[in-house]
């Protein structure tokens, strides 16, 4: 039977699995290592180089991509995925899936399921809720550890409406009562806060009340939720305002109870049970996220119970600490309603003045604010001094940097108050983001421009060589020299082989041992012709020496001589190269045009490339700045919109006040008469 060697289809596939594993394993090398950039290159490297694909290796290629901020890059690879996981499953039999499933532990329909959540949350975070809640109706079934991660993603895409929860799900959920997971914790918040809007406070009650002091445990969580969601693991810290470690899942504890906390109050004042409000606020931590709005509603329920003096120090404090914030200038306006309840019409009058001097110079403010961002010719650098605001951008870009981390950009950093205030609209902050990036890309491609300049000069360097080498080499007449070389080893290749053949030293011999060889030959023939005339042994016996001296001679030095002449031909067959490679390389050196022309080519491509991303880089940078303009516009209108309505309300006071005082003035007159 005739043994067959062409490899089995069979034996291909297993071949390239074993392959894509250990790529695959590569990759997560560089992921529990830290180095999420590595880990991404890799598993570009295995789709791009070695064309192996899977959906594990998709899916990871996302969350590394989430990992180091390409959010828009991990929406269209999470889109990507479910889109060709659709058609897999439309495709492939029952044992194709059943041997994807062996190349993971995690079954297609749980990584894609995983894929969707992720898809939805992204939808999310970049405001698309309509698109968020297509996504989430195409799953059907939800394992029960994607199950709380299902419903905060149905909350918030349907928010303030009531999710619909299109899919089955593996573990019931409870409304009324607490999650022991944080994610359970999210859920029963926005219950409440629904419940707050329908005005159910009996239901919100207690939920808020359980949620501000109850502590969640860390939950187990799988390689996907991790690599998605990395702070949910307790090994992220980070540090304080002090230097302290701090651990994000507690952070994340505390600011439930906090912001439960604060529902909770919130919803006694809403109720008008100002007492209750105060005892839940008084013991509320001093540096939570929600210490702001803490603070006033404090403030508000102490001036509700009787607690006038804490009111008017808590009101101060939170226009102190908060001067730009709409909580501060509200707060000067419910100060100066205080003091005019509580003191007299004319210290009344006057707090009623600050509060107006104050929304006057803060309008004032805003319009020079708005007035020089609007001038700045780079909105992502620019400075201005004045007496309220001193706006400095700090983009943190270094263009001299050639080794620019272009997958982790810096943020975006200002001292302008007003700015950090508009930076918190998350849109505006991702068009700031965009534009750091932006201008990072733009370095980049000054550097590759620089390059290319420095290869274009080098090719024009080398061309000239070129040319002076063709030049110079064009006057080397190399093939009579290679046929010379070629006669003079021919020539001492006979002679050795001869000597060898005949072991005579008389081939070796040098010009004067063969003009003595040819005197005894002559001589010889002379004594042969006289030998018939006279007596010539004395000749010949003196020749016969002679010869046989010079004969011994010859096969003495015969040894060497071999010797010499086999090196002597070694090195004519060294030159002999040396001059053949050299004559090809004046060849191949002359034939090289298209080679140069073809980097040249390259070069210009390259080139050209570079051009049309820093003009398409130029102009999306121009457009995110107008976009930018605009949105800081519209922020600073609404801003003193907002001013100008405390401004009049705050008029209005004023008017009431002088209202009853003219009322005063007159009343003694009146009695008088």
């Amino acid at each position: 039977m005739a043994q067959s060697y062409l490899a089995s289809p069979l034996s291909v596939q297993s071949t390239k699995d074993k392959l894509e594993d250990k790529l695959y394993r590569q990759a997560l090398y560089f992921y529990f290592a830290g180095d999420y950039a590595a880990a991404l290159r890799q598993i570009s490297l295995n789709e791009q180089r070695h064309q192996l694909i899977s959906l594990r290796s998709d899916l990871f290629e996302a969350g590394l991509q989430i990992n180091i901020g390409l959010h828009s890059q991990a929406a269209a690879t999470l889109l990507s995925f479910e889109q060709n996981q659709n058609n897999s499953h439309q495709r492939k039999s029952s044992d194709e899936n059943a041997q994807q499933k062996t190349k993971s532990s995690t079954s297609p329909s749980e990584l894609l399921l995983i894929a969707l959540l992720q898809l939805s949350e992204q939808q999310v975070e970049q405001g698309d809720n309509q698109a968020a809640q297509q996504t989430l109706a195409k799953i059907q079934l939800v394992q029960a550890e994607y199950v709380n991660q299902y419903q905060v993603l149905n909350q918030l895409a349907y928010w303030p409406n009531t999710p619909l929860m299109l899919a089955k799900l593996a573990a019931p959920v409870k409304d009324e009562s607490v999650s022991q997971s944080l994610s359970g914790a999210y859920i029963a918040l926005n219950n409440a806060l629904q419940y707050m809007q329908q005005n159910e406070f009996q239901l919100a009650e207690p939920i808020l009340s359980q949620l501000k002091n109850q502590t969640w445990l860390s939950a187990q969580q799988t390689f996907w939720q991790l690599l998605f969601n990395p702070f949910s693991s307790d090994q992220y810290d980070s540090l304080d305002s002090q230097g302290n470690v701090i651990n994000d899942k507690r952070r994340q504890q505390q600011a439930v109870n906090d912001y439960a906390k604060l529902l909770l109050a919130q919803m006694y004042v809403m109720q008008q049970q100002y007492d209750a409000a105060f005892k839940e606020l008084a013991d509320f931590p001093q540096n939570s996220p929600y210490s702001e709005s803490a603070l006033y509603l404090f403030a508000f329920a102490a001036q509700n119970v009787g607690e006038y003096d804490t009111a008017f120090n808590l009101l101060d404090l939170v226009q102190q600490q908060y001067p730009y914030s709409h909580l501060g200038w509200q707060a000067a306006l419910l100060s100066a309603a205080q003091v005019t309840q509580q003191q007299t019409l004319e210290q009344g009058m006057a707090r009623y003045q600050q509060a107006e001097q104050l929304y006057l110079d803060q309008i004032a403010d805003l319009a020079t604010f708005k007035q020089t961002f609007l001038a700045a010719s780079d909105v992502a650098n620019f400075s201005l001094s004045h007496k309220k605001t001193n706006l400095i951008g700090s983009p943190q870009v270094n263009s001299d940097d050639n080794s620019l981390e272009l997958l982790t950009p810096p943020s975006f950093t200002t001292q302008s108050m007003w700015l950090k205030k508009a930076l918190l609209d998350a849109l505006l902050a991702t068009d700031y983001q965009t534009v750091l990036t932006l201008d990072l890309l733009n370095a980049n491609l000054r550097s590759q421009r620089s390059k290319s300049d420095w290869l274009k000069q080098t090719l024009a360097l080398n061309k000239q060589r070129q040319r002076s080498v063709i030049e110079r080499q064009q006057q080397t007449p190399y093939a009579a020299l290679i046929t010379q070389l070629k006669q003079q080893k021919q020539s001492v290749a006979n002679i050795i082989t001869a000597a060898k053949n005949q072991q005579n030293g008389r081939a070796f011999a040098t010009q004067l041992e063969q003009q003595w060889l040819q005197r005894i030959e002559q001589s010889q023939l002379s004594i042969n012709k006289l030998s018939g005339q006279r007596d010539m042994s004395d000749y010949q016996q003196r020749l016969t020496k002679v010869s046989g001296v010079l004969h011994w001679q010859l096969q003495r030095n015969f040894a060497d001589r071999l010797w010499q002449h086999q090196k002597s031909l070694q090195q004519l067959d060294q030159q002999l190269n040396a001059l053949e490679a050299q004559s090809q390389r004046f060849n191949a050196l002359s034939a090289s045009q298209r080679v140069y022309s073809d980097f040249d080519s390259r070069q210009q491509m390259n080139e050209a490339e570079i051009n049309k991303l820093t003009l398409a880089i130029k102009q999306l940078r121009l457009k995110t700045s107008d976009d930018i303009r605009q949105k800081v516009t519209v922020f600073v209108d609404q801003q003193q919109q907002q001013l100008k309505r405390l401004l009049l309300t705050t008029r209005h006071e004023m008017a009431a006040i002088l209202e009853q005082m003219a009322q005063a003035d007159t009343l003694p007159m009146q009695r008088a008469q």
